[in-house]
């Protein structure tokens, strides 16, 4: 079962092209009923490595673009089953495949379905951005310490918020970034040494805090080398969409087919 859904762009934090829309496609990719957990009998082993309840995970589709960002909070799911209304969540592992094209989301309940209705129904809307286009900015040669301020184009700049060996591993430095931005512009980073040589490097921790209409996003990134001047190159979204896609799907036991 495939449901296609023509999505409706909403308000965003950045400017968005107003005719873009995306044809965003939603399929279930797996469910889980536990009907009793069994942790007291199993010395705290769970079925399933769950608790009670109902896990439906569905796979997100960008039509073509990368899909971006997941908003949980913003999104609103229910599980139904009849006219049994379950409520519902999102679950913690929602994840990205690596060619960005592609979303998992498990949305889940701790109430169980009664009775013999043959299928479950998520009814709701996911909050998403997509994109497809990047535009690559520079900052630097530069000798780089905490605090600094980085420039990339005219529409994006971050500060520098780590720089130093990390305490694990054998990495020769870990250099973090933090901005203020709700869309996530960011989708790559290269570094250079003093001699305009790339640096083998790869993400490392990540965080997003906010609250009141303000977020800050930290994402650090470990280096095989050190080098006292970087060059930075950042590769940003330059078509972000902020999305909100109609959620209405039907689940049974051939949905996956």
């Amino acid at each position: 079962m495939k449901t296609h859904l023509l999505s409706l762009i909403t308000a965003c934090s950045v400017t968005l092209p107003m005719a873009s829309l995306a044809d965003v496609s939603i399929e279930p990719s797996g469910m889980k009923i536990v009907w009793q957990s069994l942790k007291k009998d199993f010395d705290g082993f769970e079925t399933y490595n769950s608790s009670e309840g109902v896990y439906v995970t569905v796979a997100v589709r960008g039509g073509g673009k990368n899909v971006i960002s997941f908003d949980n909070k913003k999104s609103k799911v229910s599980i139904q089953y009849g006219d049994q209304d379950l409520g519902g969540s999102f679950g913690m592992w929602n994840k990205t495949s690596k060619d960005g094209k592609t979303m998992r989301i498990e949305v889940k309940s701790d109430k169980l379905p009664q009775g013999d209705n043959a299928a479950l129904k998520l009814a709701g809307s996911l909050d998403l951005v997509v994109a497809s286009k990047t535009d690559t900015k520079t900052s630097g040669p530069r000798e780089l310490k905490k605090g600094d301020k980085l420039t990339f184009g005219d529409n994006f700049s971050c500060e520098v918020s780590k720089i130093e060996k990390p305490k694990y591993g054998d990495d020769e430095l870990e250099v973090s970034f933090k901005w203020d931005r709700d869309i996530p512009e960011l989708a790559a980073v290269r570094f250079y040494d003093e001699a305009g040589k790339l640096i083998e490097s790869k993400a490392g921790g990540w965080s997003s805090m906010g609250g009141f209409g303000k977020k800050t996003v930290t994402k650090s990134y470990l280096l095989k080398k050190k080098s006292d001047i970087l060059k930075i190159e950042m590769d940003l979204w330059s078509d972000a969409e902020a999305l909100t896609v109609p959620l209405n799907l039907n689940v049974g036991l051939g949905a996956g087919k």
